[in-house]
């Protein structure tokens, strides 16, 4: 279980794994600045794990830090700054939501601020105990966020977008 505690000189914020099939998903969450999860009626995998999802869901904080990584490969390509969670079923985003003409990630992050590359920052498989199948999205430990500050500072192209609307 992820909780929102801090020591005393410490940030008090929680770091999420936000995972994607593929780098044009990440990279549409650049441009727009938001990410989205299915809705529980998508599949079969999505109803089974629909509250374990919602839970984490629900935890999600602004100025928690998401980090973004390409399920399959462990390849990490950007990490972001949550805004705000809302829903939002009229507003298709993704590549597959404007295809069909309608809204398949609902649940979504909008985030305030997003480090991006298209090439791999690094690679990395971590055990998630909290990992919620078939929606990409896990607590990522604490410990690990300088690692990945590191590669992304040690990166050769990396882009970044604010909102400070």
């Amino acid at each position: 279980m992820l909780l929102h505690t801090c020591d005393v000189g410490e940030s008090c914020l929680a770091v999420w794994l936000f995972s994607s099939k593929d780098i044009d998903s990440i990279r549409r969450g650049f441009e727009r600045l938001v990410w989205g999860f299915w809705d529980r009626d998508a599949g079969e995998k999505q109803r089974r794990n629909w509250r374990n999802f919602i839970r984490l869901f629900n935890r999600i904080q602004p100025f928690d830090i998401a980090i973004f990584q390409i399920a399959k490969t462990g390849d990490i390509h950007g990490l972001g700054g949550v805004r705000r969670t809302y829903y939002d079923d009229q507003t298709p985003i993704w590549d597959d939501e404007l295809k069909q003409h309608k809204v398949l990630f609902p649940w979504k992050v909008k985030l305030s601020f997003m480090i991006f590359s298209e090439e791999p920052v690094t690679s990395r498989f971590i055990s998630i105990q909290d990992y919620v199948d078939g929606y990409g999205i896990g607590s990522f430990p604490r410990h690990e966020v300088r690692s990945i500050l590191s590669a992304l500072a040690n990166s050769s192209y990396i882009m970044y977008k604010v909102d400070l609307d």
